[in-house]
């Protein structure tokens, strides 16, 4: 690199420009150019739309438009009930989102990370949600949930325990559990294969040595396997973070927000707010909000592991 540079500096100098280096930077331009012009038009174009249109009242595909600052943001946080109601599902949503699936993932991948026979047919058992359409999974499990037919309901029937059988996705109370345990269920193998790669990475040495010192698998789970996981586990909880807010797919496919309003998102609001009511100012102002929180914490992780990195060197 150093004497590529040196070259081209001498032959700038000269008024001659190396050939070679100049033929290499324009086919790499080129090579380049179909990828840049496919991000720009796909990604960072709709991008710049959506930062326009959330401080005009844009409606449907019309064109019409006019800029109306911040009132979008004002009336989403202010003056919006439904949206109000659709932050605090967010909110329970994302608590066993990050929370709960995170600790039991956690705990799962301490057992599987243990030798014991069949361990790869368990890991294999935990991450085949993943590899599950989403359709497929919401079709499964809307069935399994139907009052009448569904085999919950039949199974606690066949064992004596009726009473608790329910109309899962169709009672206001119980709707939103049921979807968030279905979305649980779906993408706890993910954060499970993640926490495994991390304890795969621990020496096996430290968790001896700390055995041999006396340490039982609490105190070593507590003392070395958390600490050392500190990275792995902040990805974990920034991976659910970013799944829980982007929520939609699973809560559309099974209630489209409903029964009522009990199971509406925050995502699903938007969509609705968007292709439903074509306020695609406003909905384009809330999927801003989304955009700068989670850049806010991919930056907030970055900045961790950053000051973790620098304390290692220390």
């Amino acid at each position: 690199m150093a004497a590529t540079t040196a070259a081209w500096r001498a032959g700038s100098a000269s008024g001659v420009r190396p050939r070679g280096i100049f033929t290499s930077a324009r086919t790499f331009w080129l090579a380049l150019a179909p990828a840049l012009l496919f991000y720009t038009a796909l990604t960072l174009y709709p991008m710049a739309q959506v930062i326009v249109s959330g401080f005009t009242d844009a409606n449907g595909f019309t064109g019409d438009r006019d800029f109306v600052g911040l009132d979008n943001f004002t009336h989403m946080f202010t003056d919006d009930p439904a949206l109000l109601d659709a932050l605090g599902h967010t909110a329970v949503y994302s608590f066993f989102k990050v929370a709960v699936q995170t600790v039991v993932a956690f705990l799962i991948a301490v057992l599987l990370n243990k030798k014991m026979r069949g361990g790869n047919i368990y890991r294999a058992i935990f991450f085949a949600p993943i590899v599950i359409s989403p359709v497929a999974v919401v079709f499964t499990w809307s069935f399994m949930f139907d009052p009448t037919n569904g085999s919950i309901n039949t199974l606690l029937s066949d064992v004596g325990l009726g009473s608790l059988a329910q109309d899962w996705l169709g009672d206001y109370d119980l709707a939103l559990y049921s979807v968030i345990l279905v979305d649980m269920w779906s993408g706890l193998g993910f954060s499970v294969v993640i926490f495994l790669a991390g304890m795969s990475t621990i020496p096996a040495e430290i968790t001896e040595a700390a055995r041999v010192d006396g340490a039982g698998p609490l105190r070593t789970m507590w003392s070395i396997t958390l600490p050392l996981l500190r990275n792995t586990t902040g990805l974990v909880l920034v991976l659910a973070i970013n799944g829980a807010l982007r929520a939609f797919d699973t809560v559309y496919l099974m209630t489209q927000g409903g029964p009522g309003d009990s199971t509406e998102l925050y995502m699903t609001r938007l969509f609705d707010e968007g292709f439903v009511r074509n306020n695609f100012g406003y909905a384009s102002s809330m999927a801003l909000v989304v955009i700068l929180v989670l850049i806010g914490i991919a930056w907030l992780q970055n900045r961790l592991n950053d000051e973790q990195r620098a304390g290692g060197r220390a």
